[in-house]
């Protein structure tokens, strides 16, 4: 009976305090709106408060001003700078979570702030930033050449176009890099067939990457092996101007010619 007694004790209490908080938060609220009205609160100069943490590294104390000028300050003009340096300050705190929900909510909620274009590109590095090594899982690196495609389509001209091709390309040569990777170890095992599925896949899906020339030198030399010599002859055949090969792989290019040989590559042709 006792112990009933305590427990109905115990949970009025909680209750009580529960109902006090929730008055305190309201009232808090009310007062912030009472102070920015009279002036005594300043978002703007809250904000320069921010930016000087953050120019010093202190990002977590500048994050923190932040939340507080969200809280204070909703409706502002400031807010999408607000959202920005909040974003920021967890990108150079290396909290690539967070700071891609910041830059998220900045052009969801601030469309024609002149932050949106940075917030795109960043969306998409940071994705970059977090993709895994080419014998990992891809899932990231797939999401980083997507973001980056989507940031070059709204701005083809934009201030971090060359960085979103040049690390764009850099997501493509990772996944050709797991291809062809997967190519050479079926290659080691004599699994000619599977080689050459993985070959074909580094020159069809990423024919711009660095792995592309020698994956059409192995692609033709399995299909030597295969004694598939019409096709080996069309793989090689378009590589002469390609400007991006070496000298071992144009001496495997001229071996793969002389064992199909020109006059059997006609022969095939008619």
């Amino acid at each position: 009976m006792k112990t009933k007694t305590n427990v109905k004790t115990a949970i009025a209490a909680v209750a009580i305090a529960v109902t006090a908080l929730s008055v305190s938060v309201s009232c808090s609220g009310s007062s912030s709106k009472k102070l920015i009205k009279k002036g005594l609160y300043n978002c703007s100069e809250r904000l320069q408060t921010a930016g000087k943490r953050m120019d010093k590294g202190n990002y977590t104390n500048a994050i923190r001003i932040l939340d507080e000028i969200k809280f204070q300050c909703g409706g502002s003009p400031v807010m999408d700078s607000v959202y920005y340096y909040t974003a920021i300050s967890y990108f150079r705190d290396k909290q690539y979570d967070d700071a891609r929900a910041e830059f998220e909510a900045l052009y969801a909620e601030f469309p024609r702030s002149h932050f949106v274009e940075e917030a795109h590109f960043r969306v998409a590095h940071i994705c970059y930033m977090r993709s895994r090594p080419f014998f990992r899982d891809q899932t990231e690196t797939k999401d980083a050449i997507r973001l980056f495609n989507d940031y070059l389509d709204l701005y083809p001209g934009g201030v971090y176009a060359d960085s979103a091709k040049i690390l764009n390309s850099s997501a493509l040569n990772k996944l050709a890099e797991k291809e062809f990777n997967n190519a050479l170890f079926y290659r080691k095992q004599r699994q000619h067939n599977a080689a050459l599925v993985y070959y074909r896949a580094v020159v069809s899906e990423y024919p711009e990457s660095k792995f592309a020339p020698e994956a059409t030198v192995g692609m033709a030399e399995m299909l030597v092996t295969l004694q598939r010599t019409r096709e080996a002859a069309e793989a090689v055949g378009g590589l002469d101007s390609t400007t991006a090969l070496d000298d071992k792989l144009r001496a495997r290019i001229e071996a793969v010619r002389q064992k199909i040989g020109a006059p059997a590559v006609e022969k095939g042709n008619g």
